[in-house]
């Protein structure tokens, strides 16, 4: 690819990688998110739950600077750790700008945030940005203001990081479905979901399904298996901003890693950028 052309392509991964815990630990977990990078090979893998554990495994730690990746390192004003890391192949992209901001009002850990640079991809100069985040999870009236709160914050971070008009994509644990009103509030602002607009979908399931099993004597996890319910009732999505994106397909993620992973099913999308 060189500096004339107009569009890039670019693969995209969101994954909730269920903080332990819940009795839950990374051992095991930890290798199967690593074989599922491996297997995918995304430009940026947005992650949430990434406790404190998860940042000490080898595969934050050493196999994704090995594949060429790095971890966004914005300022955290003072939090001591950032639960929605956003990651890029540092070998193909610059990283111009970076964000962190916690979300205000519940906010259980302090897990509940965004992060996210802004990126220049090396051979064409076309720039994007590139968040992760994480909705409040409540299911009650509480959580519900609290979301569209997050979500009127959210998009406070895709107006900094897209300035100049780029496109702008976020994949995360929404804790809400695309019918509900957060996602109006998302909508409003010209933010939508890769889901409803994608060319191709594949494993059109919904993401979030039961808890993996650990098996303590065996020191390994029984896959949980997802319900075939409709996509529409998913809570993790990526979503999206620019008239210059197209996006080419979107997949919910089912392996066998992905079962034992986490309770949550990673989305994976490609995309394309027009040069604005």
């Amino acid at each position: 690819m060189n500096s004339k052309e107009n569009k890039i392509g670019i693969t995209l991964l969101t994954s909730n990688i269920w903080a332990d815990v819940f009795g839950n630990p990374v051992e095991g977990r930890d290798s199967a998110l690593a074989a599922l990078i491996v297997r995918y090979d995304p430009d940026i893998i947005m992650l949430q739950e990434a406790h404190p554990n998860w940042h000490r495994s080898e595969v934050l730690k050493k196999c994704l600077a090995d594949r060429g990746y790095a971890v966004s390192r914005p300022d955290l004003n003072g939090n001591p750790l950032n639960y929605t890391p956003l990651i890029y192949r540092s070998c193909r992209f610059r990283e111009d700008k970076a964000l962190f901001k916690l979300f205000e009002g519940p906010n259980d850990y302090d897990s509940k945030s965004v992060s996210g640079s802004r990126l220049t991809d090396n051979a064409s100069g076309i720039s994007f940005a590139a968040m992760s985040t994480h909705f409040y999870f409540a299911q009650n009236e509480e959580g519900n203001i609290a979301r569209r709160s997050n979500a009127r914050e959210l998009i406070e971070c895709f107006d900094a990081l897209c300035s100049s008009g780029i496109a702008g994509f976020c994949g995360g644990d929404f804790n809400c479905d695309i019918d509900s009103e957060p996602f109006a509030d998302l909508n409003d602002a010209d933010i939508r979901c890769a889901s409803t607009v994608a060319q191709i979908r594949t494993n059109f399931f919904r993401t979030h399904h039961k808890n993996p099993v650990y098996d303590a004597e065996k020191k390994e996890y029984i896959p949980a298996i997802p319900s075939a319910e409709d996509n529409r009732k998913s809570i993790d999505h990526i979503v999206f901003r620019g008239r210059g994106v197209k996006i080419c397909s979107y997949t919910v993620i089912r392996d066998k890693e992905a079962l034992i992973l986490s309770d949550h099913c990673p989305v994976l999308i490609r995309a394309e950028i027009q040069r604005g």
